[in-house]
């Protein structure tokens, strides 16, 4: 397997929240300390956007990056209806960790207006989704779905991606968030003999306002990468903000 082929994975993959975050770059890092999310209560307010209005977000966030490729809410609808059944937990050895993931994953957004963008670095690839929540529902689901306690005993796992098994290093690390709750899951993959993808995965929920930035890279460092993604969710919510 290729590190390039990890960058195009299942769309489900990418929507599974709390799971094995792996959008894709070109090589592959170190992982950073764990810690646990943060859990904040809910709140009740949050305007949905337009899907002209997540579009122009998503657009915003990636800046003059020629790379960039970005899909609307028209493009995005019939991939989000295609992921809803699929398992977010689709892949994933031991069954213990199949189990307890899917309990804390979401792949039916299909009650959003949604755009994502994506870049492809040199050295660092980046996805950025946006998906304003238009029923009480789905916000409900994703909002459980954050409140993911911890991953002990399922640290270590194996996911299957193209059809060949792949051994996973996951840990969830603490950052502050603007958002009212959020999660951030690092994972390591082993792509190689001597050669790893390093992921970082921050989710944020605002209102009705879901954010999920993943950032990989196999010359930076898992809590760089972190910070980065931290740092363009809170941008963001700033963006999103502004519009209402």
């Amino acid at each position: 397997m290729t590190k390039r082929s990890l960058w195009i994975l299942p769309l489900a993959a990418m929507l599974a929240l709390s799971g094995c975050s792996s959008s894709g770059g070109d090589d592959a890092a170190s992982s950073a300390p764990s810690s646990q999310p943060s859990q904040q209560q809910e709140p009740k307010s949050g305007k949905t956007l337009s899907a002209d209005q997540v579009e122009n977000v998503v657009t915003k966030l990636v800046g003059d990056d020629s790379s960039a490729q970005i899909l609307d809410n028209e493009v995005m609808k019939p991939q989000l209806e295609q992921a809803k059944s699929m398992s977010g937990a689709s892949g994933i050895k031991p069954e213990k960790c199949a189990k307890e993931q899917e309990k804390y994953s979401v792949t039916d957004l299909t009650g959003t207006v949604a755009a994502s963008a994506t870049v492809q670095g040199d050295a660092t690839g980046k996805v950025i989704q946006i998906f304003s929540i238009t029923d009480d529902a789905t916000r409900t689901k994703i909002s459980e779905a954050l409140k993911l306690p911890n991953i002990d005993g399922c640290e270590t796992i194996t996911v299957s991606v193209s059809g060949q098994d792949v051994n996973a290093d996951r840990q969830i690390l603490k950052l502050d968030s603007t958002a009212n709750q959020s999660l951030t899951m690092a994972t390591q993959m082993k792509v190689g003999a001597d050669q790893h993808l390093n992921s970082v995965a921050v989710q944020a929920l605002e209102g009705n306002n879901f954010v999920l930035v993943t950032f990989s890279s196999g010359t930076v460092e898992a809590p760089l990468l972190a910070g980065e993604a931290m740092q363009l969710a809170d941008q963001a919510f700033e963006e999103i903000k502004a519009l209402q």
